[in-house]
């Protein structure tokens, strides 16, 4: 059964892809520095955290060609129940959240995950790797002061948090039985 797509998911639909794909997610400002990456950069800030805060050592390639596409196909997703797709319809509601939460996940992790393994350095290595990991992770703790969620990630959660909740609720009244 087709259902018409009303003003407010075409209005989140629009957002979520503004925000994706036009405006800025995060944003780093050092001073006069100022570097901004677009959702569809996620692969290669994932990949070398560092090019957030310096745009070297990246291309946009075929990873951010794929991920731009996968990024089309979680601000369609929610569409999809409404066009008569009825299976697992909070799910393909909910594609943008979660991208979006697995992005950040993947993007913590990588930016904070111990950056000189000391197994096979002895003990005055393991003592100079602690002494390197320890300063890695201060600077970072100040570097990270100097990085914000832009716009774009803002009005894109929001977007997505909406079309979430209204495809999870919609899809529960749909399956409930009217009474007369």
């Amino acid at each position: 059964m087709l259902r018409r797509i009303d003003g407010l998911t075409w209005t989140a639909t629009a957002a979520l892809a503004v925000g994706w794909f036009w405006l800025d997610a995060l944003v780093a400002t050092f001073g006069p520095v100022h570097h901004a990456a677009h959702f569809y950069d996620f692969p290669l800030v994932i990949q070398d955290p560092k090019w957030l805060i310096t745009g070297l050592g990246g291309a946009h390639g075929a990873g951010t060609l794929l991920f731009g596409l996968l990024c089309v196909a979680a601000i369609a997703a929610p569409l999809l129940p409404r066009l008569g797709y009825r299976r697992a319809a909070w799910l393909s509601a909910s594609a943008p959240l979660l991208l979006m939460l697995l992005c950040s996940i993947l993007l913590y992790v990588r930016a904070s995950s111990v950056h000189i393994e000391s197994a096979t350095l002895g003990r005055v290595g393991d003592y100079l790797a602690r002494l390197a990991n320890g300063t890695v992770t201060w600077a970072g703790d100040v570097v990270a002061r100097h990085i914000a969620i832009g716009a774009g990630g803002y009005l894109a959660f929001l977007a997505s948090l909406w079309l979430t909740l209204r495809g999870t609720f919609g899809a529960r009244e749909s399956a409930v039985p009217k009474r007369i």
